[in-house]
């Protein structure tokens, strides 16, 4: 009995629909690339409940003739190719003629066409594939081609979608990089009943550039002008290196007109910033191939979104050369705005004031030495002073009656003269003024003072800081050997720690609210965990279209590092590295790391001994969220053996 059989075109069809139909995103690519093909100059794309109930793509490119249009709803039927040969030179965007067959198997579709000159027009309507009607219609020049109520046959394929806003991020991304590359083309968008995008189509790059990059960062765009290296020609921007993002998701790449993702030009391009942007950042931007045919391989990937080229290293050199050109023609600057304080800002109260973040970097906290300050009389009444935590990164209301320190001695230098006094000396004929009593040293202030000299300070637990090396690790002794600290790593486990053991994180207000514009396939990551976000410390709204307006940080956070920090928040959802049930304290990780000292940055030595005392006695600071260790220690034994005191 035969166990082989041939499936039926249907459930061919369905099948070839889940390579090609992935998502509302993926119909919307495909019609798109269609309308391209077809010499279109305008392009409107409408969507409803996030292109899964309704999506609708129409042009004016040159049409369909009522002989074509059902013919091009069959598998395998195309104009794009004729010969074998035609298969090794692919200048076109679709070719298989898979497109609209897998997608009216999965979908009910109303298609409306005429072409440039005819009198009328075609309506054709589809369920799974089967055509309905047939009739003449009256409609616009080009084609319009309505898709409705995806995967209604394959229920199993709909719990794979995500949110309708998610969704229409997917779908602004894919009409993002059609007008990338392709700006002679007007795009327009509609959510909802809202257009959300369009570009001009007068075929000036910078206009598209514009719409998808943003105004902030355009400004820091730099033109690559075209760069010919062995047949091919490289074109298009790229950002200044100041102005790195903290990942890759603003690099696109296309070839021969063609969105791709591509890991050799993406290396090419990163390799023309090395030495000049700051490590942990990645350069973005927009680059343009364009090379012969034949010199690149297009059917690799069912959704045509990979490449493969005959040569690697030419294309390498190509992008290489062309942007580091386009790096050493610029200036590479960055540009400060000094912006005028207004009358608000200038009246704002004193609550407000604590809560302000300056716009440029907090200097952190020194704390006070403890028990340096002289004591106070039995019959004072003041409380004594809590000690101020270093880590602490913004300003904190001093209490009414502050500690006296006018002869606590600084870590940071010996002192050489005689503390000042405010009050007048007394004239020779004066009567004399009573003496104040003389206070004795207590024998910790003592032992601060001399350790002020040297500028090492045993700490209670026995271990004494000598200071730092490279200003990233901290050095200390102690009677079994010596011990190093990674500050920034410790930092961030004991924040994390910190974060987590809260009810509520501790937030700080802004005066003025630090607008964050991201991609749109970010903006769908951020509003999808905004929720999450927002038990981290964030006061964070929509601000129009892939923006958000942040009016409340974390108050351990800097707010020059909330743009980083919500990039990389998006860039994690994205990849999904954390699980939904760990996504806060994913959120409180990133803010963690962001708010803790940077390695290469200095430190007091008060705030080394604060740090390493801490690390010391906690025993769940041991290493930090990404697991790197915190603490190194090099018994003195085996220091000795280096030196070779003692036998191997």
């Amino acid at each position: 009995m035969a166990i082989i059989h041939e499936l039926s075109s249907h459930l061919a069809d369905l099948i070839a629909a889940g390579e090609v139909v992935e998502r509302p995103a993926s119909v919307a690519k495909e019609l798109l690339e269609n309308a391209i093909d077809a010499g279109a100059t305008r392009v409107t794309v409408e969507i409803e409940n996030g292109g899964i109930s309704y999506l609708r793509i129409a042009d004016n490119g040159c049409g369909m003739s009522a002989e074509d249009a059902p013919v091009a709803f069959r598998r395998h039927a195309t104009s794009k190719l004729r010969t074998e040969e035609d298969l090794t030179a692919i200048g076109t965007l679709g070719f298989r003629g898979e497109a609209l067959a897998a997608i009216s198997s999965v979908t009910r579709i109303d298609l409306f066409t005429r072409q440039t000159g005819a009198i009328s027009g075609l309506h054709l309507h589809l369920t799974a594939g089967v055509i309905d009607a047939h009739e003449e219609a009256g409609c616009p020049e080009g084609t319009t081609i309505i898709v409705r109520d995806l995967f209604y046959n394959t229920p199993a394929r709909m719990k794979f979608l995500k949110k309708d806003f998610t969704e229409a991020g997917y779908i602004l991304g894919v009409v993002q990089h059609a007008a990338l590359s392709h700006p002679e083309i007007a795009f327009t968008m509609i959510r909802d009943g809202k257009q959300i995008f369009s570009t001009d189509g007068k075929n000036k790059l910078i206009a598209p550039v514009f719409a998808v990059f943003g105004k902030e960062m355009t400004e820091n765009l730099i033109p690559v002008s075209k760069n010919e290296h062995q047949s091919m020609c490289v074109h298009g921007y790229i950002v200044k290196p100041h102005a790195g993002r903290s990942n890759r998701s603003m690099q696109h790449f296309f070839v021969n007109g063609r969105y791709v993702k591509s890991r050799l030009m993406q290396a090419a391009m990163e390799e023309a910033y090395r030495n000049a942007i700051i490590t942990g950042k990645y350069p973005s931007g927009a680059i343009f191939l364009e090379m012969p045919l034949g010199a690149v391989d297009v059917n690799v990937h069912p959704a045509k979104t990979e490449v493969k080229f005959s040569q690697e290293k030419p294309v390498f050199e190509a992008v290489y050369i062309a942007c580091k050109n386009a790096l050493a023609a610029a200036d590479n600057i960055p540009m400060l705005t000094h912006q005028q304080k207004t009358a608000r800002e200038d009246n704002v109260s004193a609550q407000q004031q604590r809560f302000a973040v300056p716009q440029k970097p907090i200097e952190m906290q020194q704390p006070l030495p403890r028990t340096v300050a002289p004591a106070a009389p039995a019959s004072s009444t003041t409380p004594e002073q809590p000690i101020e935590d270093f880590f602490v990164m913004v300003p904190n209301l001093r209490p009414a009656a502050p500690m006296n320190i006018a002869a606590a001695p600084s870590f940071l230098e010996t002192p050489s003269r005689e503390p000042k006094c405010d009050a007048p000396k007394p004239s020779l004929a004066a009567e004399p003024q009573p003496a104040e009593p003389v206070v004795s040293p207590q024998p910790r202030e003592v032992e601060v003072i001399e350790a002020a000299k040297t500028g090492l300070l045993p700490l209670d637990s026995g271990i004494r800081v000598l200071g730092e090396c490279f200003q990233t690790y901290l050095i200390a002794e102690d009677q079994d050997g010596l011990i190093l600290i990674d500050k920034h790593a410790a930092h961030e486990r004991i924040l994390f720690n910190k974060f987590r053991a809260e009810n509520e994180i501790p937030q700080q207000q802004l005066l003025t609210p630090v607008v964050i514009e991201l991609t749109a396939e970010e903006a769908v990551a951020i509003q999808e965990q905004i929720d999450q976000i927002r038990q981290a410390g964030f006061t964070i709204d929509s601000f129009g279209e892939n923006s958000f307006a942040v009016r409340g940080i974390p108050a351990y956070l800097d707010c020059a590092d909330v743009s980083d920090v919500m990039s990389e928040l998006a860039e994690k959802a994205i990849s999904s590295r954390a699980t939904v049930p760990d996504r806060l304290d994913d959120l409180i990780h990133t803010v963690a790391c962001k708010a803790a000292i940077k390695a290469g940055k200095a430190t007091t030595l008060i705030e080394l001994q604060d740090l390493c005392e801490r690390v010391m006695q906690d025993e769940n600071v041991r290493s930090c969220p990404h697991g790197r260790p915190v603490t190194v220690r090099m018994t003195k034994y085996e220091i000795d053996k280096l030196f070779k005191r003692v036998n191997q």
